[in-house]
């Protein structure tokens, strides 16, 4: 029961979070800078089932392309992020990961946890400009600065999130 309804809970953040790209960030000039559903792979609790995590991440993106046309780059980021994030975790904050079963990224220090959401966010950003590129949609010459200027911008939304979310607490 607690699986199903941790499933359900899941399912509706990804559609909030996919609403809030779709519509809002994208008919933006934001839009193409911002990637705000890359939340979820941030929020999501680290103790669950890692392989619903890599499906769900998998689902976020697909969401994405579908909306966007844009043929399965997010998808496939939105993954790659998903699959690397416990190694970032334990690169920030070590042993803590592994020992504590009850552990949230909400209780990490302000600059190990900006620290890991700029390299969680730089990797899905990179991976999918660099698809993009491969797609034939965008000049080679910007892609690290677009990446790196989305990068600092979708970290900045995100500390926004974890601010207001430390508050609520």
């Amino acid at each position: 029961m607690n699986f199903i309804r941790n499933f359900i809970v899941s399912v509706f953040f990804i559609f909030l979070l996919c609403l809030i790209q779709i519509s809002i960030l994208n008919p933006l000039f934001l839009g193409c800078y911002s990637y705000i559903y890359v939340l979820f792979i941030l929020v999501y609790p680290y103790n669950r089932n890692k392989f619903l995590f890599l499906f769900l991440s998998f689902l976020i993106g697909w969401v994405i392309d579908h909306c966007m046309n844009s043929g399965g780059i997010h998808a496939f980021s939105t993954t790659l992020s998903a699959f690397l994030r416990l190694n970032f975790l334990l690169f920030f904050d070590g042993k803590n990961v592994i020992n504590r079963n009850d552990f949230s990224i909400y209780e990490l220090p302000f600059i190990r946890k900006t620290l890991y959401i700029f390299s969680l966010v730089i990797t899905h950003h990179f991976s999918l400009l660099i698809l993009e590129i491969l797609k034939g949609t965008t000049l080679s010459r910007i892609i690290l600065f677009r990446a790196i200027f989305s990068s600092i911008f979708t970290t900045i939304l995100c500390i926004i999130y974890f601010f207001f979310r430390k508050i609520k607490h």
